[in-house]
């Protein structure tokens, strides 16, 4: 028995070069760069953390579309609370505004929605003092 030669790219980079793909600007100088998983580096200051959050899955019966969820985290720079905010809006309305259908990675992007309410703050480190918010979206591939 022979298994079909198949390239899985990881979730976390098909999302993120669907971001980049939308404009997002990843620069370190002038933007933020978008960071893959679930670990919180400390560097850099400026950055976005992409991480895969489940889904629902398969929303037809035949499989023809698979909806993943992501949660994508702003983090802003020291003492500027406002910036990413500013960011985080920013991101949010490029993810709703992105392009679709396209193909990512191999993979078609039909569809890209925000699950629940717009970004929100997380709690404040005192001894850090960089600034959070977070949003979690649903991403539906298919059809291709």
């Amino acid at each position: 028995m022979t298994t079909p030669a198949v390239i899985l790219t990881p979730r976390a980079t098909v999302i993120i070069d669907w971001i980049t793909l939308a404009g997002w600007d990843t620069t370190q100088e002038t933007g933020y760069p978008l960071l893959p998983g679930s670990e919180i580096v400390t560097m850099p200051d400026k950055a976005v953390f992409i991480t895969g959050a489940g889904g629902p899955g398969y929303t037809t019966e035949e499989g023809g579309t698979d909806a993943w969820s992501f949660q994508a985290r702003v983090r802003g720079p020291e003492d500027d609370p406002l910036a990413a905010e500013a960011a985080a809006q920013l991101l949010d309305y490029m993810i709703l505004h992105g392009p679709h259908p396209v193909t990512v990675d191999g993979v078609p992007v039909l569809n890209v929605q925000r699950l629940g309410s717009p970004p929100s703050p997380l709690p404040l480190d005192p001894s850090d003092r960089r600034f959070e918010f977070t949003c979690n979206y649903i991403l539906t591939t298919g059809g291709g």
